[in-house]
Protein backbone atom coordinates (compact mmCIF):
# COMPACT_ATOMS: atom_id res chain seq x y z
CA UNK A 1 0.00 0.00 0.00
CA UNK A 2 1.19 3.33 -1.21
CA UNK A 3 1.78 6.26 1.09
CA UNK A 4 -0.61 8.32 -0.71
CA UNK A 5 -3.24 5.54 -0.09
CA UNK A 6 -2.57 5.20 3.32
CA UNK A 7 -2.76 8.90 3.57
CA UNK A 8 -6.13 9.14 1.74
CA UNK A 9 -7.52 6.09 4.38
CA UNK A 10 -6.69 7.91 7.57
CA UNK A 11 -8.42 10.94 5.80
CA UNK A 12 -11.47 9.07 5.21
CA UNK A 13 -11.44 8.14 8.85
CA UNK A 14 -9.84 11.72 11.07
CA UNK A 15 -10.99 15.17 10.41
CA UNK A 16 -6.94 15.64 9.34
CA UNK A 17 -7.11 19.25 9.93
CA UNK A 18 -7.92 18.91 13.61
CA UNK A 19 -6.03 15.73 14.60
CA UNK A 20 -3.22 17.45 16.46
CA UNK A 21 -5.23 20.45 17.74
CA UNK A 22 -7.12 18.41 19.38
CA UNK A 23 -4.24 17.54 21.29
CA UNK A 24 -3.07 20.37 22.15
CA UNK A 25 -6.69 20.85 23.56
CA UNK A 26 -6.47 17.99 25.80
CA UNK A 27 -3.08 18.09 27.07
CA UNK A 28 -3.60 19.33 30.51
CA UNK A 29 -0.05 18.76 30.93
CA UNK A 30 0.88 22.71 29.91
CA UNK A 31 -0.21 23.77 32.93
CA UNK A 32 2.22 22.48 35.15
CA UNK A 33 5.13 24.26 36.21
CA UNK A 34 7.56 22.17 34.83
CA UNK A 35 6.72 22.82 31.15
CA UNK A 36 7.97 25.45 30.03
CA UNK A 37 5.75 26.77 28.11
CA UNK A 38 2.07 28.85 28.49
CA UNK A 39 -1.15 28.45 26.89
CA UNK A 40 -1.18 28.91 23.39
CA UNK A 41 -3.58 29.93 20.63
CA UNK A 42 -4.54 26.33 19.28
CA UNK A 43 -4.99 27.75 15.76
CA UNK A 44 -2.09 30.15 15.69
CA UNK A 45 -0.11 26.75 16.81
CA UNK A 46 -1.26 24.18 14.17
CA UNK A 47 0.52 26.65 11.73
CA UNK A 48 3.58 24.81 13.01
CA UNK A 49 1.73 21.29 13.36
CA UNK A 50 4.16 18.35 11.40
CA UNK A 51 1.67 16.10 10.94
CA UNK A 52 -0.62 18.82 8.81
CA UNK A 53 0.09 20.96 5.86
CA UNK A 54 -1.29 24.11 5.20
CA UNK A 55 -4.33 22.57 3.42
CA UNK A 56 -4.88 20.53 6.55
CA UNK A 57 -4.11 17.04 4.73
CA UNK A 58 -1.27 14.91 6.23
CA UNK A 59 2.64 15.69 5.66
CA UNK A 60 3.81 12.75 3.48
CA UNK A 61 6.70 11.03 4.74
CA UNK A 62 8.28 7.81 3.18
CA UNK A 63 8.44 4.02 4.42
CA UNK A 64 5.16 3.67 5.81
CA UNK A 65 2.52 1.04 4.88
CA UNK A 66 -0.49 -0.17 6.85
CA UNK A 67 -2.98 -3.45 5.99
CA UNK A 68 -6.03 -2.19 4.98
CA UNK A 69 -9.00 -2.24 7.52
CA UNK A 70 -12.73 -3.88 6.58
CA UNK A 71 -15.10 -1.25 8.47
CA UNK A 72 -17.71 -4.32 8.80
CA UNK A 73 -15.60 -6.41 10.78
CA UNK A 74 -13.80 -5.91 14.68
CA UNK A 75 -10.92 -4.04 14.71
CA UNK A 76 -9.14 -6.45 16.42
CA UNK A 77 -10.56 -10.34 16.97
CA UNK A 78 -9.72 -13.13 18.71
CA UNK A 79 -11.04 -16.71 18.12
CA UNK A 80 -10.81 -19.34 20.47
CA UNK A 81 -7.13 -18.50 21.77
CA UNK A 82 -5.00 -19.88 23.93
CA UNK A 83 -1.85 -19.53 25.01
CA UNK A 84 0.35 -22.87 26.79
CA UNK A 85 3.76 -22.09 28.32
CA UNK A 86 5.68 -25.27 28.74
CA UNK A 87 7.35 -25.26 32.54
CA UNK A 88 9.59 -28.48 32.38
CA UNK A 89 7.14 -31.36 31.65
CA UNK A 90 4.52 -29.49 32.45
CA UNK A 91 2.38 -27.63 30.46
CA UNK A 92 0.10 -24.30 32.10
CA UNK A 93 -2.88 -22.61 29.71
CA UNK A 94 -1.98 -18.77 30.60
CA UNK A 95 -5.19 -17.89 28.68
CA UNK A 96 -8.30 -20.44 28.01
CA UNK A 97 -10.42 -20.47 24.96
CA UNK A 98 -10.72 -16.31 24.42
CA UNK A 99 -12.97 -14.82 22.27
CA UNK A 100 -13.17 -11.23 22.10
CA UNK A 101 -14.00 -8.72 19.44
CA UNK A 102 -12.75 -5.18 19.64
CA UNK A 103 -14.17 -2.18 17.82
CA UNK A 104 -12.64 1.21 16.53
CA UNK A 105 -13.58 4.22 18.84
CA UNK A 106 -13.52 1.64 21.84
CA UNK A 107 -12.25 2.55 25.21
CA UNK A 108 -11.43 -1.00 26.76
CA UNK A 109 -10.03 -1.70 30.00
CA UNK A 110 -8.81 -5.41 30.42
CA UNK A 111 -9.49 -5.62 34.41
CA UNK A 112 -8.15 -8.61 36.16
CA UNK A 113 -5.91 -9.31 39.51
CA UNK A 114 -2.29 -10.82 39.36
CA UNK A 115 -1.89 -13.94 37.41
CA UNK A 116 -5.07 -13.57 35.54
CA UNK A 117 -3.54 -13.73 32.28
CA UNK A 118 -3.92 -10.23 31.49
CA UNK A 119 -0.56 -9.45 30.59
CA UNK A 120 -0.53 -12.43 28.09
CA UNK A 121 -3.77 -10.68 26.97
CA UNK A 122 -2.20 -7.74 26.35
CA UNK A 123 1.29 -9.36 24.29
CA UNK A 124 -1.83 -10.87 21.58
CA UNK A 125 -3.41 -7.51 21.48
CA UNK A 126 -0.21 -5.82 20.92
CA UNK A 127 1.40 -8.27 18.20
CA UNK A 128 3.68 -8.73 20.89
CA UNK A 129 3.42 -12.39 20.83
CA UNK A 130 1.14 -15.17 18.83
CA UNK A 131 -1.54 -17.88 20.28
CA UNK A 132 -0.52 -21.42 20.68
CA UNK A 133 -4.07 -22.01 19.38
CA UNK A 134 -6.59 -19.75 17.65
CA UNK A 135 -6.50 -17.13 15.50
CA UNK A 136 -6.19 -13.14 16.41
CA UNK A 137 -7.19 -10.97 13.20
CA UNK A 138 -5.65 -6.96 13.29
CA UNK A 139 -7.42 -4.96 10.18
CA UNK A 140 -8.96 -8.47 9.22
CA UNK A 141 -5.98 -9.85 8.92
CA UNK A 142 -5.19 -12.61 10.57
CA UNK A 143 -1.88 -12.37 12.55
CA UNK A 144 -1.25 -15.88 14.18
CA UNK A 145 1.12 -17.12 11.69
CA UNK A 146 2.96 -13.87 10.74
CA UNK A 147 7.00 -14.23 11.83
CA UNK A 148 8.28 -11.90 13.79
CA UNK A 149 9.67 -9.15 11.14
CA UNK A 150 5.81 -9.05 10.33
CA UNK A 151 4.38 -8.58 13.72
CA UNK A 152 7.25 -5.67 14.00
CA UNK A 153 5.92 -4.16 11.23
CA UNK A 154 2.24 -4.21 12.11
CA UNK A 155 2.92 -3.22 15.86
CA UNK A 156 5.53 0.20 14.66
CA UNK A 157 2.44 1.06 12.29
CA UNK A 158 -0.86 0.79 14.10
CA UNK A 159 0.28 0.50 18.25
CA UNK A 160 1.55 2.76 20.32
CA UNK A 161 2.78 1.62 23.58
CA UNK A 162 2.79 2.52 27.03
CA UNK A 163 4.44 0.29 29.94
CA UNK A 164 3.80 0.84 33.43
CA UNK A 165 7.89 1.07 33.24
CA UNK A 166 8.14 3.29 31.02
CA UNK A 167 10.45 0.98 28.80
CA UNK A 168 12.27 4.49 27.91
CA UNK A 169 16.39 3.77 26.43
CA UNK A 170 18.41 4.75 29.33
CA UNK A 171 21.76 6.15 27.21
CA UNK A 172 18.88 7.96 24.79
CA UNK A 173 17.29 11.70 25.36
CA UNK A 174 13.95 12.39 25.79
CA UNK A 175 13.78 13.97 21.93
CA UNK A 176 15.84 10.55 20.93
CA UNK A 177 13.60 8.39 22.46
CA UNK A 178 10.13 10.10 20.97
CA UNK A 179 12.47 9.63 17.66
CA UNK A 180 12.83 6.06 17.57
CA UNK A 181 9.82 5.06 16.13
CA UNK A 182 9.95 7.38 13.24
CA UNK A 183 13.59 6.16 12.75
CA UNK A 184 12.05 2.57 12.05
CA UNK A 185 9.67 3.62 9.90
CA UNK A 186 12.82 5.65 7.96
CA UNK A 187 11.48 9.16 8.23
CA UNK A 188 13.14 11.85 6.94
CA UNK A 189 15.54 13.13 9.72
CA UNK A 190 14.35 17.02 9.97
CA UNK A 191 10.49 15.94 9.66
CA UNK A 192 11.30 13.55 12.34
CA UNK A 193 12.88 15.78 14.56
CA UNK A 194 9.79 18.49 14.00
CA UNK A 195 7.58 15.68 15.09
CA UNK A 196 9.45 15.32 18.16
CA UNK A 197 9.48 18.89 19.47
CA UNK A 198 5.44 19.35 18.17
CA UNK A 199 4.70 16.23 20.85
CA UNK A 200 7.05 17.08 23.71
CA UNK A 201 5.70 20.41 23.12
CA UNK A 202 2.05 18.88 23.97
CA UNK A 203 2.76 17.02 26.98
CA UNK A 204 4.64 19.99 28.07
CA UNK A 205 8.19 18.85 28.22
CA UNK A 206 9.74 21.00 25.67
CA UNK A 207 12.73 22.35 28.11
CA UNK A 208 13.45 18.14 28.77
CA UNK A 209 14.85 17.22 24.98
CA UNK A 210 18.09 16.66 26.32
CA UNK A 211 17.56 14.97 29.71
CA UNK A 212 18.27 11.01 29.99
CA UNK A 213 15.51 9.24 31.73
CA UNK A 214 16.98 9.05 34.89
CA UNK A 215 16.45 13.50 35.17
CA UNK A 216 13.37 12.64 34.88
CA UNK A 217 10.52 12.02 37.17
CA UNK A 218 8.10 9.05 37.08
CA UNK A 219 5.50 11.24 35.70
CA UNK A 220 7.32 13.27 33.52
CA UNK A 221 9.31 10.20 31.90
CA UNK A 222 5.56 8.83 31.32
CA UNK A 223 5.08 11.59 29.95
CA UNK A 224 7.86 11.01 27.27
CA UNK A 225 6.40 7.32 26.76
CA UNK A 226 3.11 8.93 25.61
CA UNK A 227 4.71 11.51 23.01
CA UNK A 228 6.37 8.32 21.94
CA UNK A 229 3.86 6.44 21.50
CA UNK A 230 1.71 9.00 19.48
CA UNK A 231 5.13 9.73 17.43
CA UNK A 232 3.24 7.95 14.06
CA UNK A 233 0.01 8.44 15.08
CA UNK A 234 -1.27 4.91 15.54
CA UNK A 235 -4.56 4.31 15.21
CA UNK A 236 -4.19 1.71 18.76
CA UNK A 237 -2.95 2.87 22.28
CA UNK A 238 -2.14 -0.32 24.44
CA UNK A 239 -1.50 0.82 28.39
CA UNK A 240 -0.16 -1.78 30.19
CA UNK A 241 -0.87 -0.14 34.31
CA UNK A 242 0.22 3.18 32.74
CA UNK A 243 -0.31 4.65 36.65
CA UNK A 244 0.75 1.79 38.51
CA UNK A 245 4.38 3.70 39.17
CA UNK A 246 2.91 6.99 39.40
CA UNK A 247 1.33 9.54 42.27
CA UNK A 248 -2.48 9.81 41.87
CA UNK A 249 -2.05 13.47 40.85
CA UNK A 250 0.41 12.59 37.62
CA UNK A 251 -2.04 9.48 37.16
CA UNK A 252 -5.48 11.19 37.06
CA UNK A 253 -3.16 13.93 33.91
CA UNK A 254 -2.02 10.37 32.59
CA UNK A 255 -5.46 8.83 32.67
CA UNK A 256 -7.48 12.26 31.49
CA UNK A 257 -5.18 12.68 28.46
CA UNK A 258 -5.79 8.78 26.89
CA UNK A 259 -9.10 10.01 27.65
CA UNK A 260 -9.16 13.01 25.26
CA UNK A 261 -7.48 11.07 22.78
CA UNK A 262 -10.90 8.82 22.90
CA UNK A 263 -13.18 11.55 22.69
CA UNK A 264 -11.61 14.20 20.52
CA UNK A 265 -9.42 12.26 17.80
CA UNK A 266 -11.91 8.85 17.90
CA UNK A 267 -8.75 6.63 18.89
CA UNK A 268 -8.94 3.21 20.60
CA UNK A 269 -7.51 3.06 24.07
CA UNK A 270 -7.17 -0.28 25.40
CA UNK A 271 -5.60 -0.40 29.07
CA UNK A 272 -4.81 -3.79 31.25
CA UNK A 273 -5.20 -3.19 34.53
CA UNK A 274 -5.68 -4.49 37.93
CA UNK A 275 -6.93 -1.18 39.21
CA UNK A 276 -10.63 -0.97 39.38
CA UNK A 277 -10.59 2.99 39.65
CA UNK A 278 -9.61 3.21 35.54
CA UNK A 279 -13.45 1.20 34.91
CA UNK A 280 -14.59 4.72 35.08
CA UNK A 281 -13.19 5.75 31.71
CA UNK A 282 -14.29 3.25 29.93
CA UNK A 283 -16.61 2.04 27.34
CA UNK A 284 -16.19 -2.05 27.99
CA UNK A 285 -14.69 -4.05 30.42
CA UNK A 286 -13.24 -7.23 30.08
CA UNK A 287 -13.06 -8.96 33.33
CA UNK A 288 -10.15 -11.52 33.37
CA UNK A 289 -9.67 -14.34 35.88
CA UNK A 290 -7.66 -17.45 35.91
CA UNK A 291 -6.96 -17.19 31.77
CA UNK A 292 -10.52 -16.97 30.60
CA UNK A 293 -12.89 -14.40 30.69
CA UNK A 294 -15.23 -13.70 33.45
CA UNK A 295 -17.49 -11.37 31.95
CA UNK A 296 -17.89 -8.83 29.26
CA UNK A 297 -19.66 -5.20 30.93
CA UNK A 298 -21.07 -2.71 28.50
CA UNK A 299 -20.71 1.18 30.34
CA UNK A 300 -21.64 4.54 30.13
CA UNK A 301 -18.37 6.56 30.70
CA UNK A 302 -18.26 7.90 34.05
CA UNK A 303 -21.45 6.01 34.94
CA UNK A 304 -22.61 2.59 35.61
CA UNK A 305 -22.91 -0.74 33.89
CA UNK A 306 -25.37 -0.31 30.57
Amino acid sequence: MTLTEIIETFKTRFNSSKIMDSLEKVASFNSESDSGSGEKDSEVYLENNPYVNSSGSYVKSPGISRITRDEREPLIKLTNVWKIYQMGEVEFAALKGIDLEIYEGEFLVVLGPSGSGKSTLMNLLGCLDIPSEGTVYLNSEDISELDESELARIRGQMIGFIFQSFNLIPTLSTEENVLLPLEFQEENREAARKKASYLLDIVGLSNKKKNLPSQLSGGQRQRVAIARSLAVNPPIILADEPTGNLDTKTGDYILKFLDGLHEREGKTIIIVTHDLDLVKYATRVVYIRDGEIEKIEERRKNGTEE
